[in-house]
């Protein structure tokens, strides 16, 4: 089974991913290298972010309570079947299912090392949007 966040509103998911976004990239890299590690960011502020940002993609839905293995299955079935019966659109959307289950798979291996860094006790109760130097 794997992790998922605690129900959050769609205004406060939609901060968080803003937030999360807002980051520059070095500093994404950097708190997903060091969470993959089992180590804390050294800013605070970076890592209450990033935790929310995992509190809101990792939300309690079907998607996120399967094995990330069994995502792309369906998709590789319908393929199966599209080239056993030669139907060509249905191997396009097979294809598109993969993809997806795919894009989930990598979604959540990104988003899991970030949700296991426990909260920081005095991260506010919804994200902040970073502030970004002037002249980016």
């Amino acid at each position: 089974m794997s992790a998922t966040a605690p129900e959050l509103p769609a205004q406060r998911r939609a901060a968080a991913i803003r937030a999360y976004r807002a980051l520059p990239a070095a500093d994404r890299r950097d708190v997903l290298a060091l969470a993959r590690q089992g180590r804390r960011h050294p800013d605070e502020r970076v890592v209450a972010v990033a935790w929310w940002y995992a509190a809101s993609v990792l939300q309690p839905r079907w998607w996120n309570r399967v094995p990330a293995g069994l995502l792309p299955l369906p998709g590789l079935v319908v393929l199966c079947v599209a080239f056993a019966v030669d139907a060509w659109p249905l191997a396009v959307l097979a294809l598109l299912m993969v993809a997806a289950g795919l894009n989930l798979v990598w979604q959540r291996l990104t988003t899991e090392p970030l949700l296991r860094l426990a909260r920081p006790a005095d991260a506010p109760e919804t994200p902040a949007v970073p502030e970004t130097p002037a002249g980016r």
